[in-house]
């Protein structure tokens, strides 16, 4: 016998590859496991994730409804302080309108007054040069009839 002819026979190769392919498969060719928790993962996660918007939005929504809410309340509290302001500022203007008027007559009254005072000095200063032209002339006069009687007199003629 030849050690060539010992060749060992072990018949048709296919049911030791099926074998093997199925092995591999079973141990090592997790695809399809994989694909399927892949996407229950990835369910899970937009289940999730959806609940975690549903939840912000929900979250953001109350926020903006508080805030709202503290501007209505804000608002309220700046027109009650606005009208206390603008009540009292009427309060000043009437006040201010009612000594404007009492100014004006009192200014009405000061000029009158001055006008009147005026008038009077203008009478009074009239009065004064009438009665010194008044004495002027009779002091001329005076004079005039003294120097007359003393030419007369001394008969001196110029």
């Amino acid at each position: 016998m030849n050690p060539k002819d010992k060749r060992v026979n072990f018949g048709s190769m296919e049911p030791l590859i099926r074998d093997i392919g199925t092995v591999y498969e079973f141990y090592f060719d997790q695809n399809t496991f994989i694909e399927a928790e892949i996407k229950t993962f990835l369910k899970e996660f937009e289940t999730k994730r959806g609940d975690r918007d549903l939840h912000s939005l929900s979250q953001q929504t109350i926020n903006a409804n508080n805030t709202i809410a503290n501007i209505n309340k804000s608002l309220y509290h700046s027109n009650q302080f606005l009208e206390n302001i603008n009540n009292n500022l009427n309060q000043i203007n009437s006040k201010i309108s009612t000594q404007v008027e009492k100014e004006s007559t009192h200014q009405e009254q000061r000029n009158s007054d001055r006008l009147n005072k005026f008038e009077l000095e203008l009478v009074e200063k009239k009065s004064i040069e009438d009665s010194f032209n008044q004495r002027k002339s009779q002091i001329e006069n005076d004079f005039n009839e003294k120097a007359s009687a003393l030419r007369d007199k001394y008969q001196i003629v110029l």
